[in-house]
């Protein structure tokens, strides 16, 4: 039993130090009649086992004196119980604080002992102390990214609206997994029946996923390493394909757009920018009649981009999948975000999308070889200028 070791550890990790019980309860300012019951088989506050640990230069397992042969026998075992479908929810809560005693500082049974608690959401009351604690022994020891995140996705389900966004701000996510964020808190609004907020954070997942897409590989063909920038002009047959399929993905998102070119004012930005990607592309392929069509539907597009007023809030169209939200065009201040009628806003990390420049189509054009073959060409020449002209506006 494990009262009766750590008793055993106690006893004998003080008699090793030729301490008193009541030199040893001062050290650890609890009382000698407290360590006294320890010795004779009573059990430490669980609060109490680090210290005791940590004084005794030991780990909190070896001062319960689970061995780790026992800790895998007693895992397996809670395993066979945990995932039995004989037992009910409350029951596997049950186990794994049965086990959790036992076994504080084991991660996978924190794992498993946060699934129970947020699974038995009618008893979450009495156990939102032991779920936080849970939560922040694993952000402050564990490094497995894995349980890390599972303790976050259910922090989520109990946490105030300003706990969650502390929590989401302390986690190791990076700028990519705001589509996870959102997913987060679409989770948590429908547990809380709170489904306006679900609605609208839903709204905002289905456009940071859409704009990743988008946004896949955007900057590569920008990049300052020499390398990377050789590569990314290697395969003009790729380029030229990726391009073209997300133009056409945009000309077919909206059939009710009215605007030029058939689709809504956010996306006019970026689908410049594919556009001339693809005639830079289309031309290193020797297509020219295709590559000089796109790019004399590039220069439509930006000159449309750049009467756009910077912050100005865009339709992104498509209500039925992203509801009636906006997009600010960049600001130049690299602020980019998803506003929606209520004034609540979604940040996205994708505002490359939205911050095209005037002089973009003459940048590329003097400085990408994919329009080397093409230099002397008059067709080439005369965009060129157009490309200095719209530059210099």
């Amino acid at each position: 039993m494990a009262n009766l070791k750590i008793a055993e550890v106690i006893l004998r990790e003080r008699r090793k130090r030729n301490l008193t019980q009541e030199e040893l309860a001062n050290a650890l300012t609890v009382s000698p009649q407290a360590v006294s019951n320890w010795e004779r088989g009573g059990y430490p506050d669980i609060t109490l086992l680090p210290r005791i640990a940590n004084y005794f230069k030991i780990t909190v397992d070896e001062l319960i004196g689970n061995d780790q042969a026992t800790m895998d026998e007693d895992m397996v075992a809670f395993g066979d119980k945990f995932w039995s479908t004989q037992y009910s929810k409350a029951e596997k809560l049950s186990f794994a604080k049965e086990m959790y005693t036992k076994y504080p500082n084991n991660f996978e049974l924190m794992y498993h002992l946060g699934d129970a608690i947020v699974k038995n959401m009618d008893s979450i009351s009495e156990n939102i102390d032991l779920l936080k604690e849970v939560h922040q022994k694993t952000m402050t020891e564990c490094t497995d990214e894995e349980y890390r995140r599972a303790s976050i996705h259910r922090m989520c389900f109990v946490a105030t609206d300003d706990e969650l966004e502390d929590l989401i701000g302390k986690s190791e996510m990076n700028w990519a997994e705001a589509i996870t964020i959102g997913e987060l808190r679409e989770e948590r609004f429908v547990l809380q029946e709170r489904f306006n907020e679900f609605r609208r954070e839903r709204n905002a997942t289905n456009l940071l996923i859409f704009m990743q897409y988008l946004g896949r590989y955007n900057m590569n063909y920008y990049s300052s390493n020499d390398a990377v920038y050789r590569q990314n002009f290697s395969e003009p047959e790729r380029t030229a394909a990726w391009e073209l399929h997300k133009i056409r993905l945009l000309e077919s998102f909206d059939e009710s757009c009215t605007e030029e070119d058939g689709i809504p004012e956010a996306w006019c930005g970026c689908y410049a920018e594919f556009s001339l990607k693809a005639s830079g592309a289309l031309i290193a392929c020797g297509k020219l009649e295709e590559g000089f069509a796109m790019l004399d539907k590039t220069f439509r597009l930006y000159e449309r981009w750049i009467k756009i007023e910077p912050d100005k809030k865009m339709a992104v169209g498509n209500s039925a999948i992203f509801g009636k939200v906006k997009i600010n065009k960049d600001n130049n201040k690299h602020i980019v975000k998803i506003h929606f009628e209520d004034g609540h806003t979604v940040w996205t990390p994708y505002l490359w999308l939205f911050w095209q420049l005037k002089g973009d189509i003459y940048a590329a054009m003097t400085q990408w070889p994919w329009f080397d073959a093409v230099r002397e060409d008059k067709r080439y020449l005369d965009f060129l200028k157009r490309a200095k002209d719209l530059a210099e506006i």
